[in-house]
């Protein structure tokens, strides 16, 4: 819709699309999905991309909908533009019928924290990826980037075998956590889009931006959400209400989004 005004973006189930083709971030982790106007546009495309016949997309309605807030770890230190936009969306669902509820998940969000190894699991398997280059065309990265790499090469193997056993057990507890919900709903991220220049200039207030843009949508990664990110109306600057599936669950997902975007436009 014209009025929402930004682009809608889709992350499928890991599994969903095939990766031949796709250069690597991560193994673990990697999953393609499509950027567009519309719901409905994205549903095209990933059906497409998943070898998939596209069908037309059924709007689910939003009256009966059981959405769940995960206030907690993942609303500190939200930008009051992007807090003060996301409760208004909530409040438009809420007056079309749906059930808005807290549900905490901060247990499981330490427990994640608790799992992944220095680096993380997207550098370990970057450093796997990249390990002919790293040294040898150095110069070729961007410093940034070329030290979270680094920091990744040193994990042991065992460190990183037991990351990806607890990360199953992890995606097996939240399933189950997020049964008795229709979706998460939470920002996108948590700023809207910082200036670029003061950022080059300062690695702390680089780190400290780029944890904040990638923390909520990391989470549903790690987890192996399904998610669906739909521009908040009215803003001055552009930022994404996010919404969050059990993972398998990426048609009903889009067609549930499909609803929301309605009532969004107005």
């Amino acid at each position: 819709p014209a009025s929402l005004n930004g682009v809608v973006g889709f992350k499928p189930t890991a599994r969903r699309v095939p990766l031949a083709g796709a250069f690597p971030l991560s193994y673990a982790l990697d999953s393609l999905g499509p950027l567009a106007r519309t719901v409905a546009d994205c549903a095209a495309a990933d059906a497409v991309m998943a070898g998939e016949e596209p069908a037309p997309l059924d709007a689910f309605p939003v009256a009966g909908l059981r959405i769940g807030v995960p206030r907690g770890l993942l609303f500190t230190e939200t930008e009051p533009l992007v807090a003060e936009a996301f409760e208004r969306a909530l409040a438009r669902l809420s007056a079309a019928g749906a059930r808005v509820i807290d549900h905490p998940i901060d247990d499981l969000l330490a427990a994640m924290d608790g799992a992944l190894p220095d680096g993380s699991l997207a550098a370990i398997e970057a450093a796997a990826i990249h390990a002919d280059w790293l040294d040898a065309q150095a110069e070729s990265y961007d410093p940034r980037v070329h030290r979270r790499i680094l920091a990744g090469r040193a994990a042991p193997a065992t460190r990183y075998i037991r990351t990806l056993r607890r990360r199953a057990e992890l995606i097996a507890s939240l399933d189950g956590r997020l049964a008795p919900l229709d979706l998460l709903a939470l920002p996108a991220t948590a700023t809207t889009a910082p200036l670029i220049a003061p950022l080059e200039a300062d690695d702390a207030a680089f780190l400290a931006a780029n944890r904040l843009m990638l923390r909520n949508t990391a989470f549903g990664n790690f987890f192996d959400l399904t998610g669906l990110s739909l521009p908040m109306p009215d803003l001055a600057r552009p930022a994404g209400l996010m919404l969050l599936a059990r993972h398998g669950q990426d048609r009903r997902l889009l067609a549930l989004g499909a609803g929301i975007e309605a009532v969004l436009a107005g």
